[in-house]
């Protein structure tokens, strides 16, 4: 008697040779012990995906959970003007009771739209108490994480620290010290493991970027950061350090197999050569950057000279955690920006969400596709709708017409976390009525240009913060 198995589906392997077959997965004491045909064993749990798709469960690569209360606040701007104006006075008061909440509402989200590891990068020091309710929120979920100890010691997002709203700005050997406790307390335990990451080349001091990587390597875990996601960042390293984002990451040794870079929109066919030869991995956040007005980062360049790249939702910019919706998004941007609808294929962007967010993370051993011996990570899409169906291809309809509402089961490290449709790690209900009563006191507390801009009227040519 095993203990679960997923019967008679679509089964979209992602393995190297990327099967698709109709047939079974078994799993048992949380790993896949079989693929195909399953009907010689017993299990506790038997699940009928007749009709339906199983894939490995989708890699979120890069968050901001703090943000995920304050969606429909800031939004048709640049990052610069909502910032000051709505960002910092919101998030400079977050408490460790915001932070785990924000978390358990993302994380509910994502459950229920078939991610099933995140990676977040948590630089909201107000206290820090706050990435511990983080990392607990997450673990209650069931997801597998990876909790990105963020560190900021000069800016914010470029912003100085002698700003009243600066309150997630720490001393370098602060950070240090209790980012090597947090290490110690959460990597390894359960489904989570931790890395470490200066916020930018702005947000960091060169002496604490050079710290977190020594301090990476004594850990040997992965370093993390933000890298040429938009010009003024450039400008900046241009004026401190006479040279790019990502030379300057490069030439102080950040670089490597074991680097994780957000962003990399603004990037020289030299950098990307860099990051090809150091084998440095690279997350892509499409919808975000898109919303800010930030570009479009070269994915498919990157591609071709073997860089890993995953998909990351990034922060409240992108108005989703929906890992479908980021596929599409993905994809067509390519194809828009390389003038080209054979760029950036369905089959590269679901690898994109899968395998390729697996080898970013440091974690393709264990997930990122369905094969025997790996972590039963997956998830069941309901192809039994009228805008799919399963017939025809269906790695295209997945990247194109699937939505995360589509995903009816999901199955984390071989524990059925959410089966038809309903979360069972959560009470939904309640995670939502309280994430509104704190999404409010949030906002009660942020000032009176955000109440205004609550109760503005409907925008015309140009937003409502531009009058």
């Amino acid at each position: 008697m095993i203990d679960l198995i997923i019967k008679d589906g679509i089964i979209v392997t992602v393995d190297d040779e990327r099967r698709i077959f109709h047939g079974s997965v078994a799993v048992d004491k949380g790993k896949i012990i079989r693929l195909g045909d399953c009907s010689d064993l017993n299990a506790g749990k038997i699940i009928d995906a007749s009709g339906s798709v199983v894939i490995p469960g989708l890699i979120n690569c890069h968050t901001h959970l703090y943000q995920a209360l304050i969606e429909g606040i800031g939004y048709d701007m640049h990052f610069e003007p909502w910032n000051w104006k709505f960002l910092f006075p919101i998030v400079s008061k977050m408490s460790p009771e915001h932070s785990f909440a924000s978390a358990r509402l993302a994380s509910l989200e994502m459950v229920k739209s078939g991610t099933t590891t995140v990676c977040d990068h948590w630089y909201m020091h107000t206290s820090f108490a706050n990435v511990r309710q983080v990392a607990k929120a997450l673990d209650e979920s069931g997801m597998r994480a990876d909790i990105v100890y963020g560190l900021l010691d000069q800016t914010f997002a470029g912003e100085r620290i002698d700003s009243e709203y600066m309150t997630m700005i720490h001393d370098r050997d602060d950070l240090v010290k209790d980012a090597a406790k947090f290490i110690n307390e959460w990597h390894g335990k359960n489904r989570t493991i931790v890395s470490i990451g200066a916020g930018s080349t702005e947000d960091a001091s060169e002496d604490l970027l050079v710290e977190s990587k020594k301090l990476a390597d004594s850990f040997s875990i992965q370093l993390n950061s933000h890298v040429a996601g938009w010009q003024d960042i450039l400008a900046y390293c241009y004026r401190k350090y006479g040279v790019r984002d990502m030379e300057f990451m490069h030439s102080r040794g950040l670089t490597g197999s074991n680097s994780v870079f957000v962003h990399a929109v603004w990037l020289t066919p030299e950098e990307i050569k860099i990051l090809a030869r150091t084998g440095s991995n690279i997350v892509h956040c499409p919808v975000a950057n898109a919303h800010l007005g930030y570009g479009v980062a070269p994915i498919t360049a990157m591609l071709s000279e073997g860089i890993n790249v995953g998909l990351g939702t990034d922060g409240a910019a992108s108005y989703t955690y929906d890992m479908f919706d980021l596929m599409k998004s993905a994809s067509m941007l390519q194809k828009q920006h390389n003038l080209s609808a054979d760029f950036l294929t369905a089959e590269q962007t679901l690898e994109l969400a899968t395998i390729g967010g697996a080898k970013v993370l440091g974690l393709s051993d264990h997930v990122g596709s369905l094969e025997v011996g790996k972590k039963a990570d997956l998830i069941v899409v309901d192809f039994n709708k009228p805008h799919l169906l399963p017939v025809n291809r269906v790695v295209p309809k997945l990247v194109y017409s699937a939505r995360g509402s589509d995903v009816k089961t999901s199955v984390i490290d071989g524990l059925v976390i959410m089966e038809d449709y309903k979360v069972l790690t959560m009470n939904e209900n309640k995670v939502i009525e309280e994430s509104i009563e704190i999404a409010n006191e949030l906002v009660r507390g942020a000032g009176e240009e955000t109440r205004r801009l609550l109760e503005a009227p409907w925008g015309s040519k140009r937003p409502y913060w531009r009058s």
